[in-house]
């Protein structure tokens, strides 16, 4: 067994988010909401998203996992998706809300496709998720111009970001399994948010799916201006009032 740490999970952490195990969904926000993080990170990117969504009334939940989300994606889907059947259990809820960043949204997309979690899921938000695949590794792109370097670009990814970061990779067989049968899940609807300042997920419009119940959003058609980098979309102010207002809308009519 390889017990190698890739140097992405020994980066300075942002922290992390304590869960309440106490909180509970109502009538009013009936499901809870998970947060699941990108590769290299932990819960604590969420730190404020999770503070402005429990403000508003939501029961927020944040794993950590997967060796700082650079193991296997199917392996950190399995564990997820463990972690997301104890919060049905603990807050009697039937279904959830998922946010995913980068890697996290299409970690969310396998485990409702490959372990059966679609059911169980009301609504998700991918925030720059890779769900088409990163072209040539992104960032390392600029350093490839030979055959030989791409092999060592991708390696170099690899020592960095772990097996997650070559199945993010375009037409990696992860990816290839996961889209196989279309993008999306029967009773699940979608918000995609892409930021056109990516320099990591290339091109952006790869977070973009495609099915029914899916709203595909450019951050600059709302805020022309805006310049937030890849990283910086979990933290992002505009993207954490997108977020917030995008779950507000899905909350339950009630008639008078």
């Amino acid at each position: 067994m390889d017990v190698s740490v890739p140097v992405g999970a020994r980066l300075r952490v942002r922290g992390w988010v304590e869960d309440d195990w106490r909180a509970r969904p109502t009538p009013e926000r009936p499901w809870p909401v998970v947060l699941i993080h990108g590769t290299t990170v932990t819960s604590g990117d969420f730190e404020d998203l999770t503070t402005q969504l429990r403000a508003l009334g939501w029961a927020v939940f944040i794993p950590d996992y997967g060796n700082r989300a650079t193991n296997r994606i199917e392996d950190s889907a399995e564990q997820v998706g463990a972690y997301i059947e104890q919060v049905l259990h603990a807050t009697g809820a039937r279904q959830v809300v998922l946010v995913g960043h980068s890697q996290g949204g299409v970690l969310a997309r396998w485990w409702m496709r490959m372990l059966g979690g679609a059911p169980h899921v009301r609504h998700l938000v991918c925030l720059a998720s890779p769900n088409h695949g990163i072209r040539e590794a992104g960032l390392l792109r600029p350093l490839v111009h030979t055959e030989r370097q791409a092999e060592l670009t991708t390696r170099a990814a690899e020592t960095v970001f772990g097996p997650a970061g070559r199945q993010q990779f375009t037409g990696s067989a992860f990816l290839t399994a996961l889209n196989a049968d279309g993008d999306t899940e029967p009773g699940v609807s979608y918000t995609c948010v892409a930021t056109r300042t990516d320099s990591t997920v290339v091109p952006a419009d790869s977070c973009f799916l495609d099915g029914p119940g899916v709203e595909n959003i450019w951050l600059q058609d709302i805020h022309p201006r805006a310049v937030v980098l890849h990283t910086e979309m979990p933290r992002s102010r505009i993207v954490r009032t997108l977020v917030a207002e995008t779950l507000e809308s899905l909350r339950p009519t009630t008639s008078s």
